[in-house]
């Protein structure tokens, strides 16, 4: 459990809080003394080791810092000889989307580990850095995605007119908003009762109320972040296969009837 965060009174306690008034923080304790009871954090649910988490959390960074470091590095190296091509803008959206995730979402998952969980930056930033948290995720994703557009107009349709990749970023960059935004509303500061404050969903704490709105809310950026974009990118990539099947086919036909004329003009002959 994260420090600062404690077994809550009994119900005699939690009477006398609120007969002195405190009744929203006595629904916060006697959530806390629930959730304790199922092993669960009161604010964020089903707790794990928190080293487990800050060491699993610091290798991603190393491995994805340097990786993505390299990736940029190389593609703007090509760019200033002149051997840059349109569609490593792509690729350089894509490596810094997931710098983006290293940055903002990794490195703040390890501050608030270490921090035992506790918000400092208040109600506005809280709603806004979640909203940073998932953008990161989704354009990272949406990002995969404009690469399998632009392929899929660059092999199936070779002779139209095909967008241009920095508008298929851009498109990649804007989409991340949809299931990003929502997190305005979702996420807010909570006091626990203990003295500090944290940044949570609206959604824990409410055991009475319907399981309905956070079920909607989960449905919709798991389809938006996940559910979409792998049905996606299956049918760009699948569509590139046809394609590139159908023209082998058409090559190797084209090859055996040629092959085979002179054989033909010899037997005539």
């Amino acid at each position: 459990m994260p420090h600062g965060t404690t077994t809550a009174p009994g119900n005699d306690s939690a009477a006398e809080v609120t007969s002195n008034g405190s009744s929203t923080t006595n629904l916060t304790l006697q959530f806390v003394e629930l959730a304790a009871d199922q092993g669960q954090d009161g604010v964020f649910g089903p707790q794990y080791h928190s080293h487990v988490r800050i060491a699993v959390i610091i290798i991603m960074i190393i491995f994805s810092i340097a990786g993505n470091g390299v990736v940029c590095w190389r593609l703007l190296r090509n760019h200033r000889r002149r051997r840059y091509q349109k569609a490593h803008v792509l690729f350089l959206n894509l490596a810094m989307a997931d710098l983006l995730v290293t940055t903002v979402t990794m490195t703040s998952q390890m501050v608030w580990e270490i921090m035992g969980r506790s918000w400092i930056a208040g109600d506005a930033f809280c709603r806004v850095f979640k909203v940073l948290q998932t953008f990161a995720l989704a354009s990272s994703t949406y990002m995969i995605v404009s690469i399998a557009m632009d392929r899929h107009f660059a092999i199936v349709h070779p002779l139209s007119a095909c967008p241009a990749p920095s508008r298929l970023a851009a498109g990649a960059w804007l989409a991340s908003l949809l299931p990003s935004l929502p997190n305005l509303y979702v996420f807010r500061l909570v006091d626990a009762g203990t003295g500090l404050n944290y940044c949570s969903s609206v959604f824990y704490g409410r055991q009475s109320a319907s399981p309905l709105p956070r079920q909607v809310y989960m449905a919709f950026v798991f389809l938006a972040v996940f559910v979409l974009p792998l049905l996606l990118l299956v049918a760009l990539y699948g569509r590139i296969l046809i394609e590139i099947w159908r023209q082998s086919s058409a090559l190797k036909n084209r090859h055996q009837t040629a092959s085979s004329l002179p054989k033909a003009k010899y037997q005539k002959n």
